[in-house]
């Protein structure tokens, strides 16, 4: 471990320029940074190791958020699959219906229109059974 007095000598004055001061020479920073952070550092490994600890903690509960947010997509993702099957299903029965609307409209409008052709020719019919019976009696009647 480093001495006072050896830390305090890196601060004393050596060399400046400018007025004369008395001569001093430059401490040994590699030598003593070496013994003065020995200490410091091995005070650190305790922290170092809860640090690791904590980042190791941190990563597990990490890892199970993602695992269960990864368990609620797939599930979200599974319910709205099976709601848009379901939606689909009401939306074809839904359209299923207005075809059939649709064509139970177009029935009753044919069978209306029908009716009123059949009123039409049944309305006609004795003026035609009596002319087409008129033209084959003339038909006869012209024979030689």
């Amino acid at each position: 471990m480093a001495r006072l007095g050896d830390f305090l000598a890196r601060f004393r004055p050596s060399g400046v320029p400018g007025a004369a001061a008395p001569a001093g020479v430059p401490g040994d920073d590699a030598a003593g940074q070496a013994d003065e952070l020995t200490p410091v550092l091995f005070a650190l490994a305790d922290v170092q190791a809860a640090c690791a600890n904590e980042r190791r903690r941190a990563q597990q509960t990490a890892d199970q958020v993602r695992e269960r947010a990864h368990d609620q997509a797939a599930a979200i993702v599974a319910s709205a699959r099976a709601e848009a099957e379901e939606e689909r299903a009401r939306s074809a029965a839904l359209a299923r219906q207005r075809d059939d609307q649709a064509v139970a409209e177009l029935l009753r409008e044919a069978a209306a229109v029908a009716e009123g052709v059949r009123a039409r020719s049944a309305a006609r019919m004795p003026d035609m059974v009596a002319r087409v019976t008129d033209m084959v009696r003339s038909l006869a009647d012209d024979r030689p």
